[in-house]
């Protein structure tokens, strides 16, 4: 009777396979980590640029309608119209406008008011500098005036 060689791998083979099958399972999940990292940066970044754009157009509508008072010992924006008065806090890392709540971290403001920077009292314009997590912005905003405005004064 012949007797007939199996063939298969043998235990070195399979140790072998099995150690570089684990590297690579490793690698994938330090690369799946470093993605997740990057795709949560890039969330926050698109947020914080969004809450940003937003305040800048509330701002720039509530400008235009109103007349804008700073209190700077208070650190409060009043906006004040014939119809209503709007008012804004703003705190170390958010800005609250009426029940509205923008978190934003303002580090430096500017009232103006006829190009110059006044440090309380009736404003024109501002320009607010944010630092967020990943992304720094700047924003001006100003109230725009007629024509009436400029012959009256």
């Amino acid at each position: 009777m012949k007797t007939r060689k199996i063939t298969a791998f043998t235990l070195s083979e399979l140790l072998v396979v099995l150690v570089i099958s684990s590297i690579v399972i490793s690698l994938t999940f330090v690369v799946l980590g470093l993605v997740q990292k990057q795709i949560s940066k890039i969330q926050r970044t698109f947020k914080d640029q969004q809450e940003i754009q937003l305040l800048e157009r509330v701002l720039l509508q509530d400008m235009n309608r109103h007349s804008a008072f700073y209190q700077k010992e208070k650190n409060l924006l009043n906006l004040y119209s014939t119809k209503d008065s709007i008012l804004y806090q703003f705190k170390d890392n958010y800005v609250i406008r009426e029940k509205d709540t923008f978190h934003l971290k303002v580090i430096e403001k500017q009232f103006l008011l006829d190009n110059k920077i006044v440090d309380k009292g009736w404003i024109d314009a501002l320009q607010l500098e944010f630092n967020q997590s990943y992304s720094a912005k700047n924003v001006f905003i100003f109230k725009i005036k007629d024509a009436a405005h400029y012959l009256n004064h």
